[in-house]
């Protein structure tokens, strides 16, 4: 099972209320294993690389595409190398010398051509975002729309997301198609996507072709010209555009006063956490929203690197925290699933002593707590078992739980264990998707 995906669909009842929408939901992207909805493209590639027994990966991005697939990399064994062509002075700041392929004195007539053949000459998989990989590209990427139509089902009114080259658009399109096709909803939302002003080669297209001043005010209709963004065949540009057709959607512009308005207001009202770069679909519903244009619905917005502001802190003993204190969270917060006060007490001790306790913190208040306890065991069984896991009321879908848990694997090197109620299968998808698999059913024996 994939490691990216199923990343949360916050409701954001503050902002609501702060803006005057009926219901308006965050998909926190930045959870993925690394911290951005790239995680998923990368993840599949990496697959796709090994499956054709290529020795590494030639990346080329943008600066969150290459460090996901580092990463993934990493966990693959495979070679990771990045072309470094003129004026990309940028690369260099952020990535080891020892990755680069230096193209920078190549007389250069199409960079794809280049890197292709640099791929085919070294057993290396062409992994640039810009120029190959549609295909698999808009499979990752529209598990996102799936997953949003699966969690809240019919008649979403809107889906929010960034323009850049046009992928994540088109995914978000397919994803609500083929949900259409398999009747789980009844009809497409509207897909917004959302950009600067000037500079983004779709908008800017569009924009010259219609010899229009500002797009948004317009109705997006799908021309015949094809002039493709990246290799001349014209199809993703069209597929966008068609995207945003079908759905009744526009593109919106936005710029940075907004950028930094609106990031502001997202972290005052629902403590998320967005980079700018990353900001310009929350900018564009903002804008919406702050002009009254948006109407009452069901309201989505992927935030490509959004997470909830954790403090992780780790309770050692309980001179901060008493016993207590900690059993009655555990008790109140994983409510149907929780034990005897006399059990939770305990496990707590024994984390204390040899295991760990984790409190999720927000401005220094509790939002969540992990109980992890030392079995004593090196090779029999996982040396340690995840006792309890718990968030406060109100956090639902915010990414607390795969934070914990995130944070216990790295601490227990992922010698660890955890037991799951048949029925709970929210949980059970989670625990599934950060790595964990079934064994074997648990039973207790009961004297009748």
């Amino acid at each position: 099972m994939n490691k990216t995906g199923r990343t949360p669909l916050m409701q954001a009842k503050k902002l609501e209320k702060y803006l005057g929408v009926e219901q308006i939901y965050l998909k926190l992207e930045g959870t993925n294993p690394y911290g951005h909805k790239y995680d998923r493209v990368s993840e599949v590639i990496v697959k796709d690389a090994m499956n054709h027994k290529n020795i590494g990966l030639l990346v080329d991005g943008s600066d969150d595409y290459i460090n996901s697939a580092i990463q993934f990399c990493k966990n693959s064994d495979l070679t990771v190398k990045i072309p470094l062509f003129k004026n990309e002075k940028w690369k260099e700041s952020l990535f080891s010398n020892a990755l680069f392929i230096d193209f920078k004195t190549n007389k250069i007539d199409s960079k794809y051509e280049l890197i292709d053949k640099y791929c085919r000459d070294n057993n290396f998989y062409n992994a640039s975002n810009q120029y190959a990989n549609r295909h698999l590209n808009i499979i990752s990427l529209q598990k996102i729309s799936e997953e949003i139509a699966e969690k809240l089902g019919d008649n979403i009114s809107t889906v929010f997301t960034q323009l850049s080259y046009g992928y994540t658009v088109s995914s978000l399109y397919n994803g609500f198609v083929n949900k259409w096709v398999e009747g789980d909803i009844n009809k497409y939302p509207q897909i917004f996507s959302c950009t600067i002003p000037k500079g983004n080669a779709i908008f800017d297209d569009y924009k010259k072709n219609l010899e229009m001043s500002d797009l948004e005010d317009y109705d997006i209709k799908v021309n015949k010209y094809t002039r493709n963004l990246f290799t001349g065949e014209g199809v993703l540009l069209e597929d966008t555009l068609k995207a945003i057709h079908d759905t009744d959607g526009k593109i919106i512009s936005v710029d940075e006063k907004l950028l930094k308005e609106s990031a502001q207001v997202l972290k005052k009202q629902e403590n998320v956490l967005l980079s700018m770069e990353e900001g310009y679909s929350f900018a564009g519903f903002y804008k919406l929203a702050k002009e009254g244009k948006i109407k009452n619905g069901k309201h989505v917005i992927v935030l490509n690197d959004g997470k909830s502001e954790l403090e992780l802190y780790r309770i050692t003993n309980f001179d901060k925290y008493s016993k207590e204190t900690i059993s009655q969270w555990i008790k109140v917060w994983l409510q149907n699933y929780s034990d005897s006060i006399e059990e939770a007490e305990d496990a707590v001790e024994s984390a204390i002593r040899s295991g760990f306790i984790i409190l999720a913190l927000r401005n220094n208040s509790p939002q969540g707590i992990c109980v992890v306890v030392n079995l004593g065991f090196k090779d029999f069984i996982p040396t340690y078992h995840l006792g309890y896991i718990g968030t406060k009321e109100g956090n639902k879908g915010r990414g607390i739980a795969t934070e914990l848990i995130n944070q216990m694997i790295e601490l227990t090197e992922g010698k660890l264990s955890l037991h799951v109620d048949l029925e709970n299968n929210r949980a059970r998808k989670l625990y599934e998707k950060l790595g964990f698999k079934t064994a074997y059913y648990r039973m207790i024996y009961s004297k009748k």
